[in-house]
């Protein structure tokens, strides 16, 4: 059985493991996020699973010589859509961490821009040197949990 795999941030901690993730932010109690309780993963750069490991989808609009953040920095972007909010910020204890929680759960929206009353997504900054385990390893325990779609940004 797989253990728990660290991203070790300063201001946030996030441990993977077989039931999911528990955030852990600085100055407030750990929130614990279950697979089941996730819609979807969405990873930026985009990333596919090859024979001898994953890597970043290339794509032939970008410029030749084009390096993502993950292959300058080791920087992975993954978002997490949980299904509905509610419960999540119902079962978190403390005023402190209950405002940190809805300040990192960002509404979504549908095709059509309609309001997800309950639908929402936070994101994580992975960096490939703060992980305790390979990034393959880290990619796989999601692949085995949770499907992959995209999250389109209106900024």
């Amino acid at each position: 059985m797989l253990g728990v795999i660290v991203h070790h941030g300063l201001p946030l901690r996030a441990d993977f493991d077989v039931r999911g993730v528990t955030l852990r932010p600085l100055l407030a109690k750990a929130v614990f996020i279950a697979w089941p309780e996730v819609e979807f993963v969405c990873l930026t750069p985009a990333m596919e699973r090859q024979p001898e490991g994953w890597r970043e989808k290339t794509y032939t609009f970008l410029p030749k010589g084009f390096r993502s953040t993950l292959e300058t920095s080791g920087h992975l972007y993954v978002e997490l859509v949980v299904k509905d909010r509610r419960p999540l910020l119902a079962r978190t204890e403390g005023a402190w961490t209950r405002w940190w929680l809805a300040g990192h759960l960002r509404p979504m929206a549908d095709a059509t821009d309609a309001p997800k009353e309950d639908q929402s997504l936070v994101g994580l900054d992975v960096y490939r040197h703060r992980l305790d385990a390979p990034l393959d390893e880290l990619l796989d325990l999601l692949a085995r949990h949770c499907r992959f779609d995209l999250v389109v940004h209106d900024f």
